[in-house]
């Protein structure tokens, strides 16, 4: 793992601290800004505020399958993996999958190659229902950024219209109602995303440096 195995200029080494300490955090240092500035931004901001918002879940989940994955490959290059473009929907799919055959956290901690330390993020993410409703938000962002548009909806309220094409070119949407609940719920998914990906990917750079 010290040597680059990709063509970049930096070690594979390099490449992986860097990741863990700054591309998995980004989205979740976006989203508690987003979370601490919606309702004191201008109402006319907040529509697009609760995309952002949105957006950077999206990426902290696409992240997270993307590290699952590549763990999971044990005769893979974890640093080669993630230099790949980020998982769609159905790499998402397919960490559901693996999460949901799973009975224990020790055989996930096991297919992931990691060690206890890994065991309190692993049961939490199996404790986890619905993570594959989060397949169309994501089939959404994965060929590029979608179209938004405001729907007005019931009680003076409003929704959040997206639509875009995905990998294969069929189309896909979604509607998200601009409620305050639904955009914190958007603000604990991304931390948790952020989390279990820091911590899986911490305890294997942890173990790498113990058998060096």
């Amino acid at each position: 793992m010290d040597q680059s195995s990709s063509g970049f200029n930096i070690t594979d080494q390099e490449f992986l601290q860097g990741y863990w300490e700054t591309t998995l955090w980004k989205p979740q240092i976006v989203a508690d800004n987003v979370l601490t500035g919606i309702y004191l931004a201008d109402a006319s901001y907040r529509s697009a505020l609760a995309v952002l918002m949105l957006q950077e879940c999206v990426e902290s989940a696409r992240r997270l399958a993307t590290i699952v994955l590549g763990l999971t490959n044990s005769s893979g290059n974890l640093a080669q993996y993630l230099r790949e473009p980020l998982a769609g929907a159905t790499g998402w799919r397919s960490m559901v999958d693996i999460i949901e055959n799973r009975s224990s956290a020790e055989e996930l901690i096991e297919m992931l190659h990691l060690d206890f330390q890994a065991e309190q993020s692993v049961n939490e993410l199996l404790d986890t229902r619905g993570l594959i409703h989060y397949a169309v938000p994501v089939s959404l962002y994965e060929a590029g950024l979608p179209s938004v548009v405001i729907h007005p909806a019931s009680n003076d309220k409003s929704d959040l219209v997206l639509q875009n094409h995905d990998r294969d070119r069929s189309p896909v949407s979604a509607t998200i109602p601009l409620e305050e609940e639904q955009i914190v719920a958007l603000g604990d998914a991304t931390g948790d995303f952020v989390t279990w990906s820091r911590d899986f990917l911490g305890v294997f750079l942890d173990i790498a440096a113990s058998e060096n």
